[in-house]
């Protein structure tokens, strides 16, 4: 019988996951689970943080780069006090060095109980210039509240940086709230579009206001100042010129070569600007409770014509012939000492092109110089508000200032109009400005009284009672006791006279006259101007010249006014008694 040939058994099928090793012929790799995933995903996204803080922590230990902090501290007879921090303008100058010094005003922390705490911020007007911090109304404001209120503890600290502008003032507030402030007084608009991050400033950063605000943050980390700096060197070596650092910041220097005409979007941005940063510090205030007092802004009216009048690129050929030729006629008529055909000529122009500065100011002039004086001041005004080189605040931003003050938080003090009322004709000029913007002594004791009188009215440090009961000193008497010597009149002067013989005053440099080798108290002013003493070494100086000459009442006050600048300091309490004591007596 035949072998029967027997079917293989069949092979049983086993179902298995893609996943199976043994089905793939691949090593196996487990998988992972939503925690795992969730802590891979954090892990990626902390390691540049991570890296981040430790080269922070690393550029921290290695002390790279200055402390910007807004206060550093110092200690006279066993006590700690705060002093502003002369660094801190490195916030809002990476591309240029700022000469500008900071107040010597001293104040302890915490406050002590009773102490009326007062920071007044701001640009150069605020820190006094041309004077050094004894000229600016903060110092005539506190020698005022002093004899006001004898029995009370009040602090004036001026904060005031040269070349800054709404940006800095906001920033520095925001530090403000920590050191218990009472009051905030701040005098700022002549900057805006020229100082540090200003819409048109050399000293800016593109994208606006949240990246100006933002920079500002991040100055503190050393990381970015390290991007910074470096960024700044790489710039300089592309460009192939001198490193900007090395530059001396000033107004002029932020400005020179920009120019903003009247109701141009670069003039609308810096107006956005100003009343946002407005808002944002009345906002800070309000949510902190501390009262803050704005200021509408002073300028020179009737002594500084504009610095640069320009005409339309689109303005066409005939209606230039007829604008020159109108001038042409307006000039010969003012030569000839006719107003009235003047005043008609040049308006002739201006009905061509009504945003020119000059022809408005000759305007003024001619309407100035035959009695028409309110006419004169509405030129006046629309000369500086068109003026094309911004350093001067225009109408536009005084209203954005005045239009701050409510019931609550901002009060407003109209130095402007202020100034109009102590003025000749009502006319702003030289008689209570140096230059273009900034006051001389006069100026600055006026504006001192005006933040007073807000004071006053709106029941700040005192109810209205209490401050009608003790305001009585005559502002003759605080004027004849002011804390400004004559040394301090001829630095104002001399840096006056320097400043205005350069850009934009003048087209060309100008030579400023040396002082004479045989004028004491120049050679000390000059000293002090040229950076080579300190203030306290120039009142020093000069109550040494003074003992020499045995002017005692000279001596006195310079002496006076170092204790009322810095009364931590001790020793100019004794110091006049010494001197004396030393001199020969006359026979």
């Amino acid at each position: 019988m035949p072998a029967v040939k027997q079917k293989p058994p069949k092979k049983r099928h086993v179902a298995r996951h893609p996943d199976d090793a043994s089905a793939t012929g691949l090593r196996s790799t487990p998988s992972l689970t939503p925690l795992r995933r969730r802590s891979f995903t954090v892990i990626t996204l902390l390691l540049p943080l991570l890296a981040f803080a430790a080269l922070e922590l690393t550029l921290r230990l290695a002390h790279y780069g200055p402390d910007l902090s807004l206060f550093t501290t110092e200690e006279i007879d066993r006590t700690t006090y705060h002093i502003m921090n002369p660094l801190v303008k490195l916030r809002y100058f990476s591309r240029g060095e700022s000469h500008a010094t900071t107040s010597a005003d001293y104040f302890v922390m915490p406050k002590p109980s009773g102490t009326f705490r007062i920071f007044c911020l701001g640009g150069s007007t605020t820190a006094g210039y041309p004077y050094w911090y004894n000229g600016s109304f903060s110092s005539f404001l506190r020698e005022r509240l002093h004899r006001t209120f004898p029995t009370r503890n009040i602090e004036v600290i001026n904060l005031g940086m040269t070349a800054t502008n709404s940006f800095t003032v906001l920033d520095v507030a925001r530090e403000l709230t920590g050191y218990e402030p009472d009051l905030l007084i701040v005098y700022d608009g002549h900057n805006e579009f020229y100082g540090a991050l200003g819409v048109a400033s050399r000293e800016t950063v593109l994208g606006g206001r949240f990246l100006a605000n933002l920079t500002l943050r991040l100055a503190h980390c050393r990381v970015f100042m390290l991007l910074r700096q470096g960024f700044e060197a790489s710039h300089a070596l592309v460009r192939g010129g001198p490193e900007l650092g090395r530059q001396n910041i000033t107004m002029e220097s932020l400005a020179r070569g920009t120019y903003i005409p009247y109701g141009s979007q670069i003039y609308n941005d810096g107006k956005y600007t100003f009343r946002a940063n407005l808002d944002d510090l009345r906002d800070l205030c309000r949510e902190n409770g501390i009262p803050l007092i704005l200021s509408s802004q002073v300028s020179n009216l009737r002594g500084y014509p504009p610095f640069v009048s320009r005409r339309p690129d689109d303005l066409l050929p005939d209606a230039r012939q007829t604008i020159d030729a109108a001038i042409a006629a307006g000039e010969a008529a003012v030569s000839n000492r006719d107003w009235e055909t003047a005043v008609e000529k040049f308006r002739g122009a201006a009905a061509l092109d009504s945003l020119h500065a000059g022809t408005r100011f000759a305007i003024a002039c001619c309407l100035d110089v035959s009695g028409r004086r309110m006419e004169a001041r509405r030129e006046y005004i629309r000369a500086r508000d068109f003026d094309q080189l911004r350093f001067r605040t225009s109408g536009d931003f005084n209203r954005l200032i005045t239009e701050m003050e409510d019931s609550t938080t901002a009060g407003v003090a109209d130095m402007e109009r202020l100034f109009m009322v102590h003025s000749p004709d009502s006319l702003t000029g030289n008689e209570l400005v140096l230059d273009h913007v900034h006051p001389n002594s006069r100026g600055y004791f006026l504006m001192g009284g005006e933040y007073a009188a807000v004071m006053r009215h709106r029941g700040i440090l005192a109810s209205p009672e209490e401050w009608a009961r003790n305001d009585t000193i005559p502002d003759s008497i605080l004027w004849k006791e002011r804390p400004v010597t004559e040394v301090d009149e001829r630095i104002a002067a001399r840096r006056t006279a320097i400043l205005t013989a350069g850009w934009p005053f003048v087209s060309h440099e100008g030579v400023v006259p040396p002082v004479e080798s045989a004028d004491t108290l120049g050679q000390i002013v000059e000293r002090f101007v040229e950076g080579k003493w300190g203030w306290v070494e120039a009142h020093q100086a000069a109550a040494s010249f003074y003992a020499g000459r045995r002017e005692h009442e000279n001596l006195a006050r310079e002496y006076a006014v170092l204790r009322a600048q810095i009364p931590q300091l001790l020793w100019p309490l004794l110091e006049p008694t010494r001197i004396l004591s030393e001199q020969p007596v006359s026979r």
